[in-house]
């Protein structure tokens, strides 16, 4: 599978504040969020139609997602994430305005956005240590998804964020394309395999999905299913929650680790009552390398202020401009050793 450069990239240091808040050094944490549309308030003509009536969106719309957003990421539970993968923001602009707005006294000064060309969404990257180097890569028919390194003082750690083909349209019928996604992360990693590596965002597909595939290939494989040598050969992600078979191409996933079965908030996500694992951040070995960082938790961030009064999202609503997204933020932390 041949890999796409793309050109709709941007990498910024952000210099707008210099009140800068050091990192923790002896933790490194990695959020990842899809914060449900964030189209910043510029009519270009590609945004949803919701957005594009200036009767239910406009600049104080803007401002309050903003807002809400920030205050989101700035919650004390969160302890500040050194890393904060972002999908469906409209683009540079958005990310731009949250850091000068909000997140730039906290530390946050570097980041990266990824946009296919005529995608009205974007993946963004933003990161309170130095990122050395990003890159947009693509697959056909796929959103472009972005790598970044960055820099600590524990070696490099390279970040991933991607948003993967959602249902719509039927479950075999956009297979493929998250398929295609999978089989191209894949081989990006590979350029990576002797780095701390984590792939982060909303993978539209829960990291179990293969038990209920009916024996047909999914993007996400177990690796105890017995075809799942057959269906990595052929593009998919190889997971595991067991600690001791994460390997250079087999990827930790804390949601099939025994430790997880019971996690509250259950999902990230909740469509006609049923909960989702699709927001995840899923590492290669070095989290278990004894060397470096090293895996210490994971967290579906329950935050009350994220929670409709049945525990669900509270999904952002553009009639009554109220609301904060229909996913919840997903947190990794790793500890120095």
């Amino acid at each position: 599978m041949m890999m796409i450069l793309l050109l709709a990239i941007s990498l910024f240091l952000f210099s707008g504040c210099d009140a800068t808040i050091s990192p923790d050094e002896k933790t490194f944490s990695v959020l990842s969020y899809n914060v449900q549309n964030l189209f910043d308030a510029k009519l270009e003509g590609n945004e949803y139609e919701e957005y594009q009536d200036p009767d239910s969106w406009d600049q104080g719309s803007y401002r309050l997602r903003l807002k809400t957003l920030a205050n989101v990421l700035l919650d004390r539970s969160l302890a500040l994430p050194d890393i904060i993968v972002l999908q469906e923001v409209e683009g540079p602009t958005v990310v731009h305005d949250l850091l000068y707005h909000h997140l730039s006294r906290k530390g946050y000064r570097w980041y990266a956005v990824s946009k296919g060309e005529d995608s009205p969404i974007a993946v963004a990257i933003i990161s309170r240590h130095p990122v050395s180097d990003s890159v947009v890569h693509a697959a056909p028919g796929c959103r472009p998804f972005l790598e970044a390194r960055i820099e600590t003082h524990r070696g490099d750690v390279v970040v991933f964020g991607l948003h993967a083909k959602s249902r719509i349209g039927g479950d075999e019928e956009t297979e493929e394309r998250r398929i295609a996604l999978s089989g191209a992360l894949s081989m990006a990693a590979k350029d990576h395999e002797g780095t701390l590596t984590l792939l982060c965002g909303d993978f539209n597909e829960n990291p179990d999905a293969v038990w209920d595939a009916g024996g047909s290939q999914t993007a996400l494989v177990d690796i105890s299913y017995p075809l799942s040598n057959q269906f990595i050969q052929e593009g998919s992600l190889a997971v595991t929650g067991e600690k001791n078979k994460v390997g250079p191409s087999q990827w930790y996933s804390p949601y099939l680790d025994s430790q997880y079965e019971f996690l509250s908030p259950p999902g990230s996500c909740c469509w006609t009552g049923q909960w989702h694992r699709y927001d995840q951040i899923l590492g290669n070995g070095y989290l278990f390398d004894g060397l470096g960082w090293e895996y210490d938790a994971f967290s579906i961030c329950g935050i009350p202020s994220l929670l409709k009064s049945d525990g669900t999202p509270y999904g952002w609503d553009s009639r009554i401009k109220n609301g904060v997204s229909d996913h919840l933020p997903v947190l990794l932390t790793l500890t120095r050793r």
